[in-house]
């Protein structure tokens, strides 16, 4: 199994498609408010029969919208309008139009952060619309981000990475969760329970028997969907948990072959040097390494 295919599987069944790390990281944090779309009246409007107006970001500019309440729409695909309520997170490059229209007896409110940031390759970082569905926490992150932005004693370049990273982690695990969401349920409920069960031994005649498929059609269904037979899904996922108890602590290899569900040490580290690069003791040693530097 190729390395890029191992790292398409995720926990829980999750399929993170393979990216390299976003090039051009976002130099400055431009501005940050708590936005609200007045009663009766669209973005840009001063009276109710003026024109909808929006911002259409330019050039060295990243703009993200996180919707906290009410009801709007933007604009995603030509002139195609999409409905956006709490939670949406909106992430805006140049050329692209801001929420341009919103709900006169339910006006949207909004985060709105602004990032100065070079052209980034590829043309845009994660999803232009995803998805935080924890409002709590929205809430949350919103309220602290603005006190904080407004707090001189806070370190401007350590506020800009904290906001930008969590906004990406959260478009990026959206978009997971949709790759995941999207599969067939029993391929759905056949990964869960393996990810759950990896480090024991079963057939694939028993997982395929317990959500209703043949062995067969439920392996063809793993190389399609999954791009990876059952054994290397397992596989996967018996590496992952060897890689945290290597890191983590002290057990014989031995021992945590054992615990990991392979048969022998010597398949354990075969495999593990065939997906990792380095032997389970090397891999050890390199995690320790930087802790000691």
């Amino acid at each position: 199994m190729k390395r890029s295919n191992l790292n398409r599987i995720e926990k829980n069944g999750v399929i993170a498609k393979p990216s390299p790390p976003p090039s051009n990281p976002p130099t400055r944090l431009i501005a940050a408010t708590l936005y609200q779309q007045r009663s009766g009246r669209h973005p840009g409007q001063d009276s109710p029969n003026k024109r909808p107006g929006f911002w259409q970001l330019e050039e060295g500019k990243e703009l993200v919208e996180l919707v906290t309440a009410g009801r709007g729409w933007v604009r995603i695909k030509g002139n195609e309008w999409e409905e956006v309520t709490a939670g949406a997170l909106l992430w805006h490059m140049p050329g692209d139009q801001t929420i341009a229209r919103s709900d006169w007896d339910n006006p949207f409110q909004c985060l709105a952060l602004a990032f100065e940031s070079q052209r980034i390759q590829g043309g845009r970082r994660t999803a232009r619309l995803a998805w935080w569905k924890d409002l709590e926490e929205v809430e949350k992150f919103s309220r602290e981000l603005i006190h904080w932005y407004f707090d001189d004693r806070i370190d401007r370049k350590t506020l800009l990475h904290y906001a930008y990273g969590r906004l990406l982690f959260q478009s990026q695990l959206w978009q997971r969760i949709e790759e995941h969401s999207e599969l067939p349920m029993k391929l759905r409920e056949a990964a869960e329970w393996m990810t759950q069960h990896c480090t024991e031994k079963f057939t694939l005649a028993t997982v395929a028997k317990m959500v209703g498929w043949s062995a067969p059609h439920l392996h063809e269904m793993f190389r399609l969907k999954l791009e990876a037979t059952p054994h290397q899904f397992v596989l996967a996922r018996r590496i992952r948990i060897a890689k945290e108890r290597l890191a983590a602590g002290d057990d014989p290899i031995k021992q945590l072959a054992a615990d990991c569900g392979f048969s022998t040490t010597a398949i354990f580290c075969h495999v593990f040097k065939s997906r990792i690069g380095i032997t389970p003791l090397a891999y050890r040693k390199q995690e320790r390494d930087w802790v000691r530097q």
